[in-house]
């Protein structure tokens, strides 16, 4: 039998307090979410002053991270060349959505970032993963 590697909630929750942190030093209000390697959620922060849908975009970033097992930026980059690939899942093809990945490379669950620019939306999640691969 394998065991695989999972997020639960502390790391959950380090993983949403990394992210708020760096989008207050980044002047950027927004949503973090995380979800499991399933892609089912598993916490959700909207920082105040972050748009009403943020935290729906963060979520589906956070759950194309996790089921691709690639960041949300690939799908965004494949579907303008081949816009039918929308058709065929529920899938956000849009920057911000990122897998973390344990120590052999699989994946573990993804964080999504929304409310700032699609490069500080990654920017803040790749930091998130790293202060809690640095908090361990």
């Amino acid at each position: 039998m394998q065991l695989r590697p999972y997020l639960d909630a502390r790391d959950a929750r380090n993983l949403i307090d990394a992210a708020l942190a760096a989008a207050t030093r980044e002047g950027v209000a927004i949503t973090a979410a995380v979800a499991d390697a399933g892609g089912y959620p598993l916490a959700l922060a909207r920082m105040d002053g972050a748009g009403m849908l943020t935290a729906d975009v963060a979520q589906r970033k956070a759950r194309t991270a996790a089921l691709l097992r690639a960041p949300s930026r690939v799908l965004a980059e494949r579907v303008a060349s081949d816009p039918a690939l929308l058709a065929l899942t529920d899938y956000l093809p849009m920057a911000g959505g990122v897998p973390i990945r344990a120590e052999n490379d699989v994946v573990a669950g993804a964080i999504g970032i929304s409310g700032g620019t699609a490069d500080q939306d990654e920017r803040i999640a790749a930091t998130a993963i790293g202060a809690l691969d640095g908090g361990d």
